[in-house]
């Protein structure tokens, strides 16, 4: 009896150990954890919203009450005298504008990588328009060479003439450059420790250009129409070597992010000047090379190279609002030396004899002259970045 129960309590147990094994065998197998994906590559796309200093034009257009006298209506320095255009900066508002940033990181603790970037800003205009309707006395200042003096071309004046005056000035800038980040290891202090900081050696490129024209159209019963037409445009491009440091702190969802670099290269300078005029006299229309302030003395194209500095700072405040996406916003400077603008080639020292339609004797002026400047850009950023 007791043999019968041992083996049906063994049976049992045999019975029971291959139903639990039948069962585990049965369960699913736990996936290990998933290792993070790698994702080397990020891209950023920014709005942005800057100024740039303007153009610093001299006296260009200038009137007077009526009743001045002829000999000082328009004349700078004369106490009748109001500029109308120039003798200020132009092209100084707010503009918009875009910035596209790629990079990719060589390794996952992103403590080496590189990036490409390139930003533009919207062509800027400023125009300028007046006749003698508005204005019966129209005149451009100059400085006459042959009497040393302030004088003044009479586009329009009572009794004399009737005139009008065009101008418009356009500007553009626009920037790339290519980086390689390496950090350095050090880890900031107190509430930032959580901050990395890297070195940046890389390209940088930069291009700002401005076309000014400006026109005047006299007509009188004595000695016809006469338009006198100038054009200036100037270039200024830049190529140098990026140097820099940058810093990056991340709580949470929220980032900071900041940049000082420094660009050191040479600013290719280049300047074309034209003038035409147009005249009617007794029915018959001729053009001649030259107008008031572009003429033969000054006129064609011009190059100049400068050793230039390009210091930039930036400030980035970021926020992850999805596993691979952050919102963006900061302010940036930029400061460059050496730039040409348009303002900087117009002598305002003028040979009358050299305009025409007179035979050209005397001095030769207006000269070829390339002043350059420092340009000043800063800003607002608005962006999306986007981790593949």
């Amino acid at each position: 009896m007791n043999r019968q129960l041992a083996a049906a309590a063994g049976v049992a147990l045999a019975a029971v150990s291959l139903n639990g094994g039948a069962v585990a065998a049965d369960l699913p197998l736990k996936a290990p954890p998933k290792a993070v994906e790698f994702n080397p590559f990020w891209a950023e796309t920014e709005y942005l919203a800057w100024s740039v200093t303007g153009d610093k034009l001299p006296a260009l257009v200038t009137t007077a009450p009526v009743g001045t006298p002829l000999g000082v209506a328009g004349v700078l320095g004369q106490p009748t005298t109001t500029v109308l255009f120039g003798n200020s900066s132009v092209n100084n508002d707010w503009r918009s504008g875009g910035r596209i940033t790629a990079g990719y990181w060589f390794d996952p603790q992103r403590s080496r990588g590189i990036e490409a970037s390139f930003f533009g800003l919207e062509t800027i205009g400023t125009g300028f328009a007046a006749d003698s309707g508005a204005y019966p006395i129209l005149t451009r200042p100059f400085t006459n060479v042959l009497t040393g003096l302030p004088d003044a071309l009479i586009a329009g004046f009572p009794g004399v003439s009737t005139g009008s005056v065009d101008a418009s000035e356009t500007s553009r800038l626009l920037g790339a450059g290519a980086l390689y980040r390496q950090d350095l290891n050090i880890q900031g202090l107190g509430m930032w420790s959580g901050q990395r900081i890297s070195a940046l050696i890389g390209y940088r490129y930069l291009r700002a250009s401005d076309t000014l024209w400006i026109t005047d159209t006299s007509t009188s019963l004595a000695f016809g129409t006469f338009t006198p037409t100038d054009n200036f445009k100037a270039a200024s491009n830049f190529h140098g070597l990026d140097l820099g440091l940058a810093g990056d702190w991340r709580n949470g969802p929220w980032s900071l992010e900041w940049r000082g670099k420094v660009a050191l290269g040479a600013v290719f300078n280049t300047a074309d000047v034209s003038g035409s005029t147009i005249s009617t006299v007794a029915a018959v229309t001729t053009t001649v090379p030259g107008g008031f302030l572009a003429l033969a003395s000054n006129s064609g194209h011009f190059s100049q190279t400068k050793f230039a500095v390009v210091p930039e700072l930036s400030l980035k405040a970021g926020y992850q609002i999805a596993p691979a996406w952050r919102l963006t916003v900061g302010y940036d400077v930029l400061y460059w030396t050496g730039v040409q603008r348009a303002g900087g080639l117009i002598d305002t020292t003028v040979n009358p004899s050299l305009v025409p339609p007179g035979p050209p004797a005397g001095p030769t002026r207006p000269l070829p002259v390339m002043n350059t400047t420092n340009l000043l850009a800063q800003g607002f950023s608005f962006g999306v970045r986007y981790n593949y």
